[in-house]
């Protein structure tokens, strides 16, 4: 029993699943949901025409004289010899060029070739015109970009949803499968069918917009599957992607999975950048097929940076572009670029692949492809400007010009109407992507298996251990009874540092997806701190009662929920500090002693290591912002202000007779802590309030500050 087909001109696609529908090949399907998408809008697919204008990029950079050490005998006296030569160094600022005056125009339908040496400024050209490239106010970006004659500026914000960046880094989940990253990456661009989309087919006839509606239906109902059959991911859909510590998917696999995560939310234009790493030939050449096919059938514009592409690879693009030193060498067609190297008297080898013979052009390695120069040209050209100057001057540029001064196309300029200016930020509500988020947030933190266990060995050995050595305090030793209440208020905060690598690592990934307008940074920070609440609960919950029960603190429900409540908050404040600390620091290294010196920092002016009415008045602000006081300030009052200690005579002393206040008053006192009961919900607020504003400060950093490099 299959479910229902379709009929065009190349047979029958079955729309049941998936794998039914790519049964036939990619090309079969994408003929066939373009004959019927267009039935039923009445013209051709949405599409974009990308042109660049004299782009240019220039980086400030600072460059120092480094210390040669390669000389010296690797001794102390050498070493600190080195370290101290750092601070002595001469330092200046260069002005590097990454795109030098580059010019182009890739149109719909058509497959870009990118080729480059590493650093040739083909991943910047190509961040340049998805708008990921990070601004800096080091980095200076000249130039005109259009997009169906929109200028960048005015769609900044919306780009990401009409063209898609493949970066060439696989920054992934290690904890989530195949199948599971592709999905979510379909939830975040939108899922199903919109409405919009079910309003765009209905301009033909019933019968051609009902055929649309269910291909269209089924098409984005199998997405994710789509992308597996198309990228070969079959076979490992179902394993985790896995990382240096945790086995999982191989390298191609992971590579491919990059890949497939921007396919989702039907881009106009597809840029990747050296998505064949780690990949064998055969691979490679099935997924720029399958891109060839996406091109050609659904009017897409693809480009494609390939370090060292096969020539069956080579040979499915339409035009190459070479890049060296951040000039233009060629932007042409494929088929004319060995006739233009030969016309500047270069020639390539029978055994030599094209892309490799183009690719050693404009470096030292060019002399074996030297032949007689034409009557034209006085020498070879040998830098990459010289090139560049050469390709300025012959018909191709003079083509390429003409093609940047033409005007657009009316369908193109109708696109910007009717699709692109329509087109939200977002693809999914600011509630939908919260909903998502915290549902992948929490099947990340249930994986973690081993963060688990070790959390939950811990919080019953140290809770043990705590309870045992103050087993049962006597309250009138006021140092024993604030230091256990200190020592487990620590203990929750310190805890968190070792969130701090899990956050470090989701921020490489957030940066990715937020730069692909997949969700928002407070739907990602809100996310964040709803799945930390059942590990802080479940922590506090076990550390906290054997810590109250066995330490002797006061027998009440209420004074024991009290308590309970400060360590969960106490638990989360830390970790929304970490989490925003993550968000402020460069990376690790940095973050991680950070973190440390915070810890330090909270310590010493938390009221126990050093008293409140010690501290110097200059630094007493840090006093009353320290989330440790606030706990700490809680819990001495939530135990000495319970009704058996809020009394005259404890004990047989007369605590009002002899120091004018009741024994709790008078211990509280001791530690310069108020003992009005309002300081018990004071503290509550507040640390609920600084768990907010941290958490906000981390979505707000995340947002407006990202350490990404040009």
């Amino acid at each position: 029993m299959g479910g229902p087909t379709a009929e065009n001109d190349e047979g029958k696609v079955s729309l049941e699943s998936g794998k039914a529908m790519m049964a036939k090949g990619p090309h079969a399907l994408h003929s066939y949901v373009a004959s019927k998408f267009e039935a039923a809008i009445g013209r051709a697919l949405p599409q974009m025409e990308v042109r660049y204008t004299n782009l240019s990029i220039t980086a400030e950079v600072t460059v120092t004289e480094e210390v040669s050490a390669q000389s010296e005998l690797p001794t102390i006296y050498n070493a600190i010899k080195r370290s101290l030569a750092t601070f002595s160094m001469s330092k200046r600022v260069e002005q590097k060029q990454i795109l030098k005056n580059a010019s182009g125009v890739f149109k719909p339908g058509t497959i870009t070739l990118l080729l480059g040496q590493p650093g040739s400024g083909k991943s910047s050209l190509m961040r340049v015109l998805s708008g990921q490239f990070p601004s800096n106010k080091n980095v200076t970006i000249e130039g005109e970009i259009l997009y169906n004659g929109l200028e960048q500026k005015a769609i900044a914000t919306r780009l990401p949803q009409f063209a898609a960046y493949v970066t060439q880094f696989d920054k992934h989940f290690p904890s989530l499968t195949v199948r599971e990253t592709l999905e979510f990456a379909h939830e975040f661009c939108g899922g199903g069918l919109s409405k919009y989309g079910e309003k765009m087919l209905t301009r033909g006839t019933p019968e051609e917009n009902a055929e649309a509606l269910e291909s269209a239906k089924a098409y984005f109902q199998h997405f994710p599957e789509l992308v597996i059959e198309q990228l070969g991911l079959q076979n490992c859909q179902d394993t985790i992607l896995g990382n240096a510590m945790r086995r999982g998917v191989s390298g191609g696999e992971r590579k491919r999975v990059t890949t497939g995560e921007m396919e989702f939310g039907m881009k106009y234009m597809t840029l990747m950048d050296e998505i064949s790493t780690g990949l064998d030939s055969a691979a490679t050449f099935d997924i720029i097929n399958t891109q060839r096919s996406i091109a050609k059938k659904l009017h897409k514009t693809a480009v494609i940076a390939l370090l060292q592409p096969s020539p069956e690879v080579f040979d499915l693009f339409d035009n190459v572009v070479i890049l060296n030193q951040g000039e233009v060498m060629y932007h042409g067609p494929r088929e004319q670029i060995v006739g233009y190297f030969e016309s500047l008297g270069f020639t390539c080898p029978a055994d030599r692949d094209v892309a490799d013979y183009l690719l050693d052009l404009g470096t030292n390695q060019q002399e074996k492809y030297e032949v007689d120069l034409p009557a034209y040209l006085t020498k070879h050209p040998r830098r990459a400007s010289e090139f560049a100057e050469l390709f300025r001057r012959s018909r191709l540029q003079s083509e390429l010009g003409q093609a940047l001064a033409a005007p657009f196309h009316p369908d193109l300029l109708e696109d910007v109407g009717e699709h692109m200016e329509p087109m939200p930020e977002f693809r999914q509500s600011f509630w939908e992507n919260t909903k998502t988020l915290s549902r992948r947030q929490w099947m990340i933190t249930m994986r973690n298996h081993a963060f688990i266990r070790v959390r939950a060995v811990m919080v019953v050995v140290m809770g043990l251990i705590y309870g045992s050595t103050f087993y049962q305090v006597d309250p009138t030793d006021v140092q024993l009874m604030m230091g256990v209440t200190f020592q487990a208020t620590i203990f929750m905060a310190l805890g968190q540092t070792s969130q701090v690598p899990n956050f470090m690592a989701a921020r490489e990934i957030f940066y990715k997806q937020r730069a692909a307008n997949f969700y928002r940074a407070s739907a990602f920070a809100i996310a964040n701190s709803v799945a930390l609440v059942p590990q802080a609960i479940f922590e506090s919950l076990i550390f906290g009662s054997l810590v109250y029960w066995m330490g002797g603190f006061v027998v009440h429900a209420g004074h024991y929920f009290i308590f309970l409540v400060l360590l969960v908050l106490t638990n989360l404040v830390f970790a929304a500090w970490f989490f925003c600390l993550t968000a402020m620091a460069p990376n690790f290294n940095i973050a991680k002693p950070m973190s440390t010196f915070s810890i330090v920092v909270f310590v010493l002016f938390g009221g126990f290591v050093v008293s409140k009415g010690v501290m110097p008045d200059w630094l007493i602000w840090v006093y009353w912002l320290d989330p440790v006081a606030w706990c700490l300030r809680a819990l001495s009052v939530n135990q000495y202000r319970a009704a058996r200690f809020d009394v005259c005579i404890y004990e047989d002393v007369d605590y009002c007779a002899e120091f004018n206040a009741t024994m709790g008053e008078y211990f509280l006192a001791q530690y310069d802590v108020p003992s009005g009961h309002e300081w018990v919900w004071t503290g509550i607020i507040y640390m609920i309030g600084a768990y907010a504003f941290f958490m906000a400060a981390g979505a707000f950093i995340l947002e407006f500050k990202r350490y990404e490099g040009p």
